[in-house]
C-alpha cells in the first residue's frame, strides 16, 4: 500500500472514531455515567491494543507511523472525551458543545493530512513537516463543521455563530500546526473546548 493510500486509510479510521465519539455523547443520559464507562472501557481496551501492537504480523497495522500509535491514540481520545464531556456536558449542560469540540478537530485534521500530503508546497510548523495548504484545508473544514453544529443547535445568532465558529476553527488549526509530536488527538479538541467555554462564560 502506497504512503498516500496508507494515510487515507488512517484518516478513514480517524473519521470513524469521530463518528463513534459523536454517537457516544448521546448513548447515555447522564454525563457521569458516560465518563465512567469511557474510562472503564479504556482500562480494558488499552492493554489489548498495546499487546496486539507487539504481535508479529500485526505490528505494521497497530503501530502505523510509530510504535503503539493506535493504542496511544485510543487512550488520548478516550481521556480527552472524558475531559470534554465533563466540561461541556457536565458543567455547561450542553453535550452538543462537546460534539463541536471533536468536529472542530476531526474532519479538519483529516483534510489537513490528505491535502497537505498531496498538494502541500509551502512548508510550515516546527520541523517543516506540515504545510500552509494543509492548514488552510483544516481551517475551512473545521469552520464548516463547527458552524453547522452551532447553527442547528441555535445557541447564538447567525453573526455570532460565524464569529465563534471561525475563532474555534482558527485556534484548532493553529494547535494542529504547532503540534509536532502527534498529540493533536487531545491537543486540538481541548483547544476547541477552551474557546467554546470562554464564549459560554461570556455569553
Amino acid at each position: 500500500m502506497g504512503t498516500y493510500r496508507k494515510e487515507v486509510f488512517r484518516k478513514s479510521l480517524h473519521l470513524l472514531c469521530i463518528a463513534g465519539v459523536t454517537a457516544w455523547f448521546y448513548s447515555l443520559q447522564d454525563w457521569k455515567q458516560s465518563v465512567i464507562v469511557t474510562l472503564a472501557v479504556l482500562v480494558v481496551i488499552f492493554p489489548v491494543l498495546f499487546i496486539l501492537s507487539k504481535v508479529p504480523g500485526l505490528t505494521g497495522f497497530f503501530n502505523a507511523r510509530k510504535p503503539g500509535e493506535y493504542a496511544m491514540s485510543c487512550a488520548a481520545l478516550m481521556i480527552t472525551y472524558a475531559i470534554v464531556a465533563s466540561v461541556c456536558w457536565g458543567y455547561f449542560g450542553h453535550r452538543i458543545l462537546g460534539v463541536a469540540c471533536f468536529l472542530a478537530w476531526g474532519p479538519g485534521d483529516a483534510a489537513a493530512a490528505l491535502v497537505g500530503k498531496k498538494y502541500g508546497r509551502h512548508k510550515a510548523g516546527k520541523n517543516k513537516v506540515k504545510s500552509l495548504e494543509g492548514s488552510g484545508a483544516m481551517l475551512v473544514c473545521s469552520f464548516i463543521s463547527v458552524f453547522l453544529v452551532l447553527y442547528f443547535s441555535k445557541f447564538y445568532s447567525i453573526p455570532l455563530t460565524i464569529l465563534i465558529s471561525f475563532l474555534t476553527a482558527l485556534a484548532t488549526t493553529i494547535a494542529e500546526l504547532l503540534d509536532y509530536k502527534g498529540d493533536d488527538t487531545a491537543f486540538c479538541p481541548l483547544t476547541a473546548m477552551v474557546v467554546l467555554s470562554l464564549f459560554q462564560l461570556m455569553i
